[in-house]
Formats: structure tokens, sequence, C-alpha cells
């Protein structure tokens, strides 16, 4: 502690001895030792607290470390939430345009149909050939506008 070697301490006793005497050197060796004692649990006591005080702080510099990365984390999640909202709002609205312009396709393709089917009839009957009875166009125009319906559902 003071780094006293062997001779400085038989030195200190000798001066002892010849100052306090003989008949008092016991009880006063066992007050210092007991002083000597205090002081040095004293001084482990504030080692400890000052070793626990450093270990807490660095724990609360862990604990604050840690709690910044998880504020990152939930900030990550919560824009990867956005954009995988924004995309599925993009698919979603993509699809119902291509399914629009599909439906507004077939029904073009089917008026066109219609027309080249009626020219066609008519070019045969023009011709001579009588390709369909009254009976059939008329059940043949009445399928159509059913499907027609059906698609618009």
């Amino acid at each position: 502690m003071f780094d006293m070697g062997f001779q400085e301490i038989v030195l200190i006793g000798i001066i002892a001895l010849v100052v306090i005497g003989p008949e008092r050197l016991p009880a006063v060796a066992r007050n210092i030792g007991r002083w000597v004692g205090k002081m040095q649990r004293f001084v482990a006591g504030v080692k400890s607290d000052i070793a626990s005080e450093l270990q807490t702080d660095e724990l609360r510099s862990m604990l604050t470390s840690q709690e910044d990365q998880i504020r990152e984390l939930k900030d990550m999640v919560k824009e990867t939430q956005t954009d995988l909202e924004r995309t599925a709002r993009q698919a979603q609205q993509s699809v119902s345009e291509g399914m629009d312009s599909a439906v507004g396709q077939v029904k073009d393709a089917a008026e066109t149909a219609r027309e080249n089917s009626a020219k066609m009839a008519e070019i045969a009957r023009s011709a001579g050939y009588n390709t369909y009875d009254d009976e059939d166009q008329s059940t043949a125009d009445k399928d159509s506008k059913d499907q027609d319906s059906n698609q618009s559902v």
C-alpha cells in the first residue's frame, strides 16, 4: 500500500518501542492494526463502488445503443411495410387496368365478329346462298348478347 520494505518496518518498530515503551506497544500495535484494517476495507469499498459505477455506465451506454438500434429497425420495418403496401396498390391498379383493357378488347372483337358475320351473311344472300335461317340468326344474336352481359358482370 505505502510501498514499504522490511527494513523500513523494522526501523519504525524500533522507534515506536523507544518512544512508546514496551508496556504500551502491544495495545498501540493492536489499535494501529485495527485502523489499518478499517482503512483497507474503506479503500476496498470505494474501489468496488467505483467499479460498479463504471459498469453501470457501460451498461447504460450499451442499453442506449441497443435502443437506438431497435428504433432504426422499427423505422426500417415501417418503411418496408409502406413500400410493400404501395407496390400492392400499384399491382392491383395495374391488374384492374389490364382487365378493363382485356374486356374492352374482347367486346371490340365480338362486335367486329358480329359485323363481319352480318356482312358475310349479306354477301352470301346476295350471291344466292342461304346460310342462316331467320330463327338461327335470331338465336345467334341472342346468344352473343347473353355472353356480353355475362362478361360485363
